[in-house]
C-alpha cells in the first residue's frame, strides 16, 4: 500500500521527474566528453539541451534542478574544476535563459535571455580576471601552446591580437551554443505539443532598454585603460545585439521568393567575412532595437 502511495506521488510530479532526467541526461552528455569517450566534443556541445528542454517543458524549477543535480553528479564523477566548468559554460546559463523567458501575450519573452547571452560571459571572464592577476598573459600562453601543437607559424604579434580576443571569441561561441540548444529544445517540444509557451516571432525579440549602456560603459573602459579584459568584454556584450540583427534579417526575408537561398548566401558571407558582417550586423541590430513595433499589451 505504501509502494503504491509512493509511486503515485513521485508520478505526480512531473516536473521533478523531468528535473531528474534532464539533470543525468547532461551530466552524462558533459562526462562523456570529459573522460575522452568517441564523439565527446560534438556531445559536450549538447549537454544544455536537456536543461532546456526540461526547462520549456515543465518550467524554470524543473531547468534549475537539472542543473544542480547534473553538477552534482560531475563533482562526484569527475572534479570539482569540471564542475566549475560545466556550471559556467553549459548548466547556469541554460538555466538563466529558462528563468529569464517569461510568458507574454501567450508567448516568451526573450528580452532577458537575450540580455543574458552577453551579461553571464562578462560575468564570468570579470571572476576569473580577479582570480587570475595576470589573465591577460594565460590566454597569451595558451594561445602560443595552442600554435605550437598545430604547427602554425604566426605572423610577430599576431599571438598578442589573438590573445586580445580569445576570450570574446569563447564568450561568441557561448550565446551561439545556447540560442543552438534552446531553439533544438522549443523546437521539438512545440511538434510534439508539449511546450509550455509559443515561440516569439522576430518582431517580438528584442534588448532591454538599460543593456545598451552596458557595451558603451565597456568601450569607455577599454579606451582608458586598454587591455583584454576590457575588449573582450566589449565584443561579449554586442553578441546580443548581433543576434538581434541577424533576426531582423530573417525578418526582413519573411514571405519573400527566394528566402531560403538568400538566407544561405547570407550566412556563407558571415563565414568568410564575419570581420565585416559582425559589425553591419551590430547595426542592424540598433536599428531594429530603436525602430521596434511597439509590443501589444499582456492579456
Amino acid at each position: 500500500m505504501s509502494q503504491t502511495s509512493g509511486q503515485g506521488g513521485l508520478f505526480s510530479h512531473p516536473e521533478a521527474l523531468a528535473a531528474g532526467a534532464a539533470g543525468l541526461g547532461s551530466a552524462v552528455l558533459a562526462l562523456w566528453a570529459m573522460h575522452g569517450m568517441p564523439l565527446g566534443t560534438l556531445l559536450l556541445w549538447l549537454s544544455p539541451l536537456p536543461i532546456f528542454a526540461a526547462g520549456f517543458g515543465f518550467g524554470a524549477r524543473a531547468a534549475v534542478g537539472a542543473t544542480a543535480l547534473a553538477g552534482a553528479v560531475v563533482l562526484f564523477s569527475a572534479s570539482t574544476v569540471a564542475m566549475g566548468v560545466y556550471l559556467a559554460i553549459f548548466g547556469v546559463p541554460a538555466a538563466l535563459v529558462v528563468a529569464g523567458a517569461k510568458l507574454q501575450s501567450g508567448r516568451m519573452d526573450l528580452t532577458l535571455p537575450l540580455a543574458v547571452l552577453g551579461i553571464w560571459p562578462v560575468l564570468v571572464l570579470l571572476i576569473l580576471a580577479i582570480a587570475i592577476p595576470d589573465l591577460e598573459g594565460e590566454m597569451r600562453t595558451a594561445v602560443e601552446l595552442g600554435v605550437a601543437r598545430m604547427g602554425v607559424t604566426l605572423p610577430d604579434g599576431m599571438v598578442d591580437q589573438i590573445a586580445q580576443v580569445k576570450a570574446a571569441a569563447a564568450g561568441f561561441w557561448l550565446a551561439l551554443l545556447m540560442v543552438g540548444n534552446g531553439l533544438a529544445a522549443q523546437n521539438m517540444l512545440s511538434r510534439q505539443g508539449l511546450a509550455l509557451h509559443a515561440t516569439p516571432g522576430g518582431d517580438e525579440v528584442h534588448l532591454p532598454g538599460w543593456y545598451l549602456p552596458l557595451p558603451a560603459v565597456a568601450l569607455a573602459a577599454w579606451l582608458a585603460f586598454g587591455g583584454a579584459v576590457a575588449l573582450s568584454s566589449l565584443v561579449i556584450l554586442l553578441v546580443p545585439v548581433f543576434l538581434l540583427g541577424v533576426v531582423g534579417v530573417h525578418r526582413r526575408l519573411r514571405g519573400r521568393s527566394g528566402r531560403v537561398a538568400i538566407l544561405a548566401a547570407f550566412y556563407v558571407l558571415m563565414l568568410l567575412f564575419l570581420q565585416i558582417m559582425a559589425p553591419l550586423m551590430v547595426g542592424v541590430g540598433l536599428l531594429d532595437q530603436y525602430r521596434r513595433p511597439s509590443m501589444p499589451p499582456p492579456t
